[in-house]
This record gives C-alpha cells, sequence and structure tokens, in this order.
C-alpha cells in the first residue's frame, strides 16, 4: 500500500506539470490544476505515514506545506481580504487597452501613485468575469478613492476584460509595490515600454515631477499611440520633465542611441518599467556603461 500511495503522488505531480510543456490550456483552468499539487502533497505525507508512522519530523515537514497551501486556497484563491469595488466606467484609449475605472463600495483602499494591486473581476449584466485574482497597476487615483486600471489584452482573462461593462463586480487585494515611492534625490531617466507606462502615467497624473526628468516612451504603435498626447501635455507644462515617443520593435538600438545623447547618463537615477526581457537587455547595456547598480531601479513584471 506505502509504495502505491507514493507512486500515485509521483503521478499526479508529473500531471499537474506536463501539460506546461506541450498544452496551451485556458489560464482559469491552468490555475485550477494547481489543486493537483495540494493532491500529490496529501499522497507524499500518506505514503510516508505509512513507511515510518506519524512522528515529531513528520509534522515538522507537513505544517509548511499546509500553511502556504492553506492561504492559498482561503485567502488568494477565495477572496479573502479583499475590499469591494464595482465598474464604474470604461475607456479604450488603444486597441487591445481597455481602462477600467472603479468605485469604492467600502473603506477604498490604500494606496500611493505608482503601486499595485491585485484584481479580481465578476459577473454584470451581460458580462462573466474569470474571478481570478491577477495584478494591475493603477494609472490613476481619485480624490474619492475611485481607482482606474489600464489593462492590456496579454492572455485569456486580459483579453475577455477588453469586454467588460460598468456594474460589473470586482474585489481588490492590496496595495503592493514601491518601485517610485521612495527615490534618491538626483536626476532621473524614465523608460516606460509598452503597459509598462501606467506606474510613471499615475504619478504625473497626481504631481509634477520635483527632479530633471528624462521620459521615454518605447511602444510599437504606428499611430493612436496611447496616453501620449497626455504625456505631451504634461511635458509642455513641466520645465524639468522632457519627454521622447519612441516607436520600435525587438530591435533596441533606437533606444540606446537615445539614450547616448542624454547629458551625464552615469550621474542620473535609471527607472525601468516594461517585460523582463526588455529590462534586462537596457540593464545590461546601462551596466556596461559603468553605471551602478544602484541606479537601475525597475518593477518587476514577471512577479505580477
Amino acid at each position: 500500500m506505502d509504495k502505491y500511495l507514493g507512486l500515485v503522488g509521483i503521478g499526479y505531480y508529473y500531471a499537474r506539470h506536463g501539460h506546461d510543456f506541450f498544452l496551451h490550456l485556458p489560464y482559469g483552468f491552468w490555475r485550477r490544476l494547481h489543486i493537483l499539487l495540494v493532491v500529490a502533497i496529501a499522497l507524499g505525507f500518506g505514503h510516508i505515514w505509512t513507511v515510518s508512522g506519524f512522528s515529531v519530523s513528520l509534522a515538522a515537514a507537513l505544517l509548511p506545506a499546509v500553511i502556504p497551501v492553506g492561504w492559498r486556497l482561503l485567502r488568494a484563491d477565495r477572496s479573502g481580504d479583499t475590499l469591494p469595488y464595482e465598474v464604474s466606467a470604461v475607456n479604450h484609449p488603444a486597441k487591445h487597452i481597455t481602462e477600467v475605472n472603479l468605485r469604492p463600495l467600502a473603506k477604498p483602499i490604500s494606496i500611493a501613485p505608482s503601486q499595485f494591486v491585485r484584481a479580481a473581476f465578476f459577473e454584470g449584466s451581460h458580462f462573466q468575469g474569470c474571478g481570478d485574482f491577477h495584478p494591475y497597476t493603477v494609472s490613476h487615483i481619485a480624490k474619492d478613492g475611485g481607482l482606474t486600471l489600464s489593462i492590456k489584452a496579454l492572455g485569456d482573462c486580459t483579453r475577455h476584460i477588453q469586454l467588460i461593462e460598468p456594474g460589473v463586480a470586482v474585489r481588490l487585494q492590496g496595495s503592493y509595490g514601491n518601485f517610485l515611492l521612495t527615490r534618491p534625490i538626483a536626476p532621473e531617466i524614465w523608460i516606460a515600454a509598452g503597459i509598462g507606462l501606467t506606474p510613471f502615467l499615475a504619478l504625473l497624473r497626481s504631481q509634477p515631477v520635483t527632479q530633471h526628468t528624462d521620459m521615454i516612451y518605447v511602444h510599437r504603435e504606428s499611430e493612436r499611440v496611447p496616453y501620449e498626447e497626455e504625456l505631451q501635455m504634461f511635458a509642455t507644462n513641466q520645465s524639468l520633465l522632457h519627454f521622447n515617443s519612441l516607436p520600435m520593435t525587438n530591435d533596441l538600438t533606437p533606444l540606446f542611441m537615445q539614450l547616448e545623447s542624454i547629458d551625464k547618463l552615469n550621474m542620473k537615477q535609471v527607472y525601468l518599467c516594461g517585460p523582463p526581457p526588455f529590462m534586462t537587455k537596457v540593464t545590461q547595456w546601462l551596466r556596461k556603461r559603468d553605471m551602478h547598480r544602484q541606479q537601475i531601479h525597475f518593477e518587476q513584471f514577471d512577479f505580477r
């Protein structure tokens, strides 16, 4: 009996991870397959119990496994410790990008510009959300506690959100992140790639810059660049803000040429936000030009 428990546990484990390499599954279904890990863990401990019986060492091993699984099931997946919101308005500043305005139905979440939240969208009159929590950077914070999320269609759930309507119920967790909250007093360079613009946009919408700031917005749009007019307006009205909109593909040469033109590059603090491969390439380029790691700051999209 004991060996069968071990074999079945291993089988559940490989069944959970094997499809990651061979199948492209809808996100919601893929996420719910995590329950197989709970089964595999239970069978593994059952195997140990049948072989050696209950012991202090078994209990010590069991506790670290139960705590994170319990947190995942009760808090992250069951809306524990969340705040209720409702979609109040929907805008589409560009193709594949949706701005969702949220109004609080209870005490507003405590959040600062550039931070992000985890949001789950549920039911509306003609919309059924996926109900899974995803991280989104807040692009605007209203005085009444309302929030704006700028969401790009990157996966199953976010593509579905492009069809969202006012009245949809939302639950929020957070806030998270300190990307732009504590910055040294020094000239700055902001580099935003695609939807990585949102933390910078939230900061500009809340207050003017206080240090000389070179902002480079990298995007793939040939026309109707999202938020470009608004950013140009900020730069026109703020003498310390210098803005560049840079259309480009996977070749980062135009960006590097733009950075080369910035006077005293090594004396500035650089803030990056965008896809992890993009940030890795830019960081490597900056490091080759003798910029210290302490001068390079970035938002971790892969964590979110």
